[in-house]
């Protein structure tokens, strides 16, 4: 196995834990966003200054919102992931989508932070691993007369 190909693989996997981290994070908004006062991320209250919520400034937006973004994120992250398993030079259209949409995931928790950290690292990794094109990767005959035989 090459190291390109490690990379995609390592890439894929890496895209993929992050779509799971960042999916879950979405349901935990849609079912109970108080959780996320527990383990100190910060109150969702618009005169609280510290925490993830002082991104919103005074207004921040609902809970239902946040959690329908993120679930929405996760599946845009999915599909990256998806483009970086295909051939043909996806790989970087993928790593790309998958970079850019775990680092817009930091705004509503991003997959409890690690998500958005193994998005960024496998998108990185997707852009960086391309590939052969498929024309190249087909086995070629050895000799003319078999060649003449197609």
């Amino acid at each position: 196995m090459t190291s390109q190909r490690r990379r995609i693989n390592l890439a894929l996997i890496l895209s993929v834990i992050s779509g799971i981290l960042i999916l879950i994070s979405g349901i935990v908004w849609l079912a109970d966003p108080n959780l996320f006062n527990n383990i100190g991320l910060g109150e969702f209250d618009p005169n609280n200054s510290n925490g993830i919520f002082a991104v919103f400034g005074s207004n921040p937006p609902s809970t239902e919102l946040l959690g329908g973004v993120t679930v929405l994120l996760a599946v845009i992250v999915f599909v990256g992931a998806y483009y970086v398993y295909l051939p043909a030079g996806y790989e970087a259209v993928g790593g790309i989508v998958v970079a850019v949409f775990s680092l817009i995931c930091v705004i509503t928790g991003g997959g409890f932070v690690v998500g958005t950290i193994l998005g960024v690292i496998g998108g990185v990794l997707g852009i960086l691993g391309t590939r052969e094109p498929v024309e190249e990767a087909v086995i070629k005959p050895k000799d003319k007369d078999e060649h003449e035989k197609f």
